[in-house]
């Protein structure tokens, strides 16, 4: 029998969609969007901030305390913390466990677990269940679990600023020295963030080798590469040192001393929370004057940084009493916040080529 092949056509590929290109035609007119951060300079939104610490240095408390000043709109060593709801999902301690933590979080910020409520303190503990989030597929590829769903629906629906994850070890079934999986986990947690439009914070133990050589990390590079930011816990004796080994957007090499006191950490030097805040309302006022005194000059500054950035500008007068453009940036961000100042078009200049620039509001 002889086979006729020209009888044979091949198959017709499906055509190809085109790719998505960015419109930019209106990118000259449109002002730049402003980076958008949960923990200012420390902890970006719409990111997965890698959190690494030795079993036992306190990170769980670091962690839960940075939970709570997200509800509360309470300083965080030294930093201001977007106000807004929190999701926790804690792997490694019991409902009670998390009972007793949080209840010296409150009594250090003079509060009530109904303030936590109120604030959107969404916490839950998977010790007695199942708490992975991506697991890999008979192909190796990273697939996400049922409760990763749940999580990604929390998130949709509550909108945190901040979801804290404690630990990997505990919701990442792949491996984690293969370099694909961990970045497939890392876009899983995105996906969160950018759900949630604020932070993940994903805890994790560091591998001896991460310990003695200071990385703090463990497994594959792709852990330090695919996350925009990372902070590492040391500890000697009751004595913590936070340090932010890795930040996209801000400023690196940040090291924060604190203390363990009576069930959680303050800063070293022994600043009450009435003091700190007492600090920033005395930073608040300042950049209210100084914004004050440029406006009468028909001076004004933009809230990105760069050349006219308006902590940096400030902090140059002779009238900043010691304030710094990160003094003042933060000062900034709390006001902000607060709706006491507010971006316009420069006044000084034509509509068509003014920029954004902060006033009172």
């Amino acid at each position: 029998m002889t086979i006729r092949w020209d009888k044979f056509e091949p198959a017709a590929e499906e055509p190809l969609e085109p790719l998505d290109f960015i419109n930019m035609s209106f990118w000259d007119v449109k002002p730049v969007p402003p980076r958008q951060w949960a923990v200012r300079d420390r902890v970006p939104a719409h990111q997965v901030t890698l959190f690494s610490g030795e079993g036992g240095s306190g990170k769980s408390i670091v962690e839960l305390q940075l939970a709570c000043a997200h509800v509360l709109g309470r300083d965080w060593f030294g930093s201001l913390p977007e106000p807004g709801p929190v999701i926790y999902q804690g792997c490694e301690d019991t409902r009670d466990e998390l009972h007793r933590r949080v209840a010296s979080i409150c009594e250090h910020y003079d509060v009530k677990f109904s303030d936590l409520i109120s604030g959107g303190l969404n916490m839950f503990s998977c010790v007695e269940g199942d708490g992975l989030l991506g697991v890999p597929d008979r192909g190796g590829q990273i697939e996400p679990t049922r409760m990763y769903k749940r999580l990604l629906e929390a998130a949709n629906d509550i909108k945190p600023k901040h979801i804290g994850i404690d630990t990997s070890a505990d919701v990442f079934g792949g491996n984690e020295i293969d370099r694909s999986q961990v970045r497939q986990f890392v876009s899983l947690l995105r996906k969160l963030a950018i759900a949630a439009n604020g932070s993940v914070v994903l805890l994790s133990h560091p591998s001896l080798t991460g310990i003695t050589s200071g990385t703090g990390l463990s497994g594959s590079t792709a852990w330090h590469n695919s996350v925009r930011s990372r902070i590492y816990l040391t500890s000697d004796g009751d004595m913590r040192t936070i340090e932010f080994k890795k930040n996209q957007y801000g400023p690196l090499g940040e090291k924060v001393v604190v203390r363990y006191e009576d069930g959680v950490f303050v800063p070293d030097g022994g600043k009450t929370d009435v003091e700190l805040t007492l600090i920033h309302r005395i930073a608040d006022d300042s950049f209210l004057e100084l914004l004050d005194i440029t406006a009468k000059q028909q001076r004004y500054f933009g809230s990105k940084p760069g050349t006219n950035y308006a902590p940096k500008q400030l902090a140059g007068l002779p009238q900043a009493k010691g304030h710094n453009a990160r003094m003042l940036g933060q000062a900034m961000e709390r006001l902000l916040a607060a709706d006491r100042i507010k971006l316009v078009l420069d006044p000084s200049k034509k509509p068509s080529k003014a920029t954004l620039v902060l006033v009172r509001a």
